[in-house]
């Protein structure tokens, strides 16, 4: 349904950088075509897909026999995924309108890359350039394997006030195993307190290009403040292990207590 990003975060918001999001078309898209966008945390979703061997919301109506569907055409349910056939997934067709319809579903699984919903497997719609399952408690935790944070991705004037979607756990310095060609970005502040990683697609950097976000990097780079050259992009990698840096690097601790642990293990990044 929504391209790149444009979210709102019940409490805290951050501005993302564009070159993964999808911006919504001038002229109203039909019922039958999708949108989405990455989370600016702004307001918003767009389209734009992971590796689990599930599929997140099947249609809920055979478990409690009626569909909660979604207002304001209540064609279908988006939490739970409901009143769509087998091979389908209810999704937000018309940002403008807030009108769902049922898509036919794709092979593109949690955390891949996707530009349109219709790329993800059933259950998934593509929210900030990955499939990824609605969820109906913003600033909660995700129910779905292989999900965490429900983030909210919509103003509170638009049609479709409560939209959220999950957040994708995933490893940053091996952010391939879950994202695909996606990246794994890591957020430690954004959502206060929560701290989680999600699937986005990647940025242009390479390892020391300059950065201004944590979307400027590529797969398996951070963009943090290095002590002489500035804000880049640097590779991520475990503290106390050997062998993650090469030669003339050393995997420092530059997130302090905000930092993530993947397995037990801290994660720093490489500096010289």
């Amino acid at each position: 349904m929504f391209g790149a990003l444009g979210v709102t975060a019940v409490i805290a918001v951050i501005a993302v950088s564009a070159c993964s999001q999808t911006t919504p078309p001038a002229d109203e898209p039909s019922d039958d075509q999708t949108t989405t966008s990455k989370p600016t945390k702004d307001g918003g979703s767009g389209n734009n897909g992971g590796q689990i061997p599930t599929t997140p919301g099947k249609d809920a109506s055979a478990d409690s026999g009626v569909c909660k569907t979604t207002p304001p055409t209540n064609r279908c349910g988006l939490v739970p995924q409901c009143g769509c056939g087998t091979n389908e997934t209810c999704d937000v067709t018309n940002p403008q309108t807030g009108a769902t319809s049922c898509l036919t579903a794709g092979n593109m699984t949690l955390g891949r890359p996707c530009s349109q919903s219709g790329q993800c497997v059933q259950g998934l719609a593509c929210v900030f350039g990955a499939c990824r399952p609605y969820c109906e408690s913003p600033t909660s935790k995700c129910t779905a394997p292989g999900t965490d944070f429900c983030m909210s991705i919509a103003d509170k004037g638009s049609p479709n006030p409560d939209l959220a979607v999950c957040s994708i756990t995933c490893d940053p310095r091996m952010p391939q195993a879950v994202c695909g060609q996606n990246t794994c970005i890591w957020f430690p502040k954004e959502y206060i307190p929560a701290k989680f990683t999600d699937c986005n697609a990647p940025g242009p950097g390479v390892q020391y290009d300059l950065c201004n976000s944590v979307y400027d990097c590529g797969p398996g780079l951070a963009c943090v403040m290095h002590p002489t050259q500035g804000q880049e992009c640097e590779r991520w990698c475990r503290l106390g292990q050997v062998g993650d840096c090469g030669i003339g690097l050393t995997c420092k601790d530059a997130f302090g207590s905000d930092a993530p642990t993947i397995d037990g293990i801290k994660l720093g990044v490489c500096q010289d």
